[in-house]
């Protein structure tokens, strides 16, 4: 497998991962924060990509462990590890034909799954609501919740990607993270009305063509091997 096409594919996965399913955490998280207050969903976002972070070096560990054990174990895992980014393709180009031809509003996605947020911790409260709910680890379950199920998608194709460049695999992930904190601090009606399908389907794309590279890498090494 070529080194260069393994090092942009690995950047490039992390970096897309990170950014569609990083951005809703973001949007959720400025979008609540004077509701929910600051402490409940920085605890919350960080508990999130905590547990994303485990998930995220198992499943590396898991094809690592896998290309070394079983026979023709590398050709398996770039096959596995190719599946899973098709699948996660699959995903994003679903997302595209649901907001440009569905004309689904990710704005309205947004503002209901703030809702849901907001109402799971105020519930609790009955007429006696605060204007700011003050700082509790039960208070920040709910960010948790929302950054675990976003972390944990992107975090499958970061393991994906990290079995076969775990450093750019890093790399791609800590600069798209970089990117939505300015991004979500400096422009965040923006980032709300930044057309969702475009970014589903350039993510998409680019999981459709390595994931590709992956899968038919593999399957002919396993047919040349000897």
């Amino acid at each position: 497998m070529a080194d260069g096409v393994v090092v942009v594919a690995s950047f490039l996965l992390a970096f897309k991962a990170i950014l569609i399913e990083g951005t809703e955490v973001a949007i959720l998280a400025v979008a609540t924060v004077k509701q929910l207050g600051r402490e409940n969903v920085l605890l919350g976002v960080l508990m999130g990509a905590g547990g994303s972070v485990l998930v995220f070096l198992g499943v590396r560990e898991l094809f690592v462990l896998l290309g070394g054990a079983l026979p023709s174990g590398e050709a398996l895992v770039s096959v596995a590890a190719g599946a899973v980014i098709l699948y996660f393709s699959y995903r994003f180009l679903r997302g595209f034909k649901k907001y440009y031809f569905g004309k689904k509003s990710f704005q309205d996605k947004m503002a209901k799954v703030e809702e849901e947020v907001v109402e799971k911790d105020f519930v609790r409260y009955g007429a006696d609501r605060p204007s700011v709910l003050p700082f509790s680890f039960t208070n920040s379950l709910p960010v948790f919740a929302i950054t675990l199920t976003e972390g944990f998608e992107a975090s499958l194709v970061l393991g994906a990607a990290g079995t076969f460049d775990f450093l750019w695999t890093i790399i791609g992930a800590a600069v798209s993270i970089v990117l939505i904190v300015l991004l979500s601090l400096a422009f965040y009606q923006s980032l709300l009305r930044f057309p969702r399908s475009v970014l589903d389907l350039v993510a998409g794309s680019v999981l459709l063509t390595f994931g590709s590279y992956f899968v038919v890498s593999g399957v002919l090494e396993l047919i040349l091997s000897p």
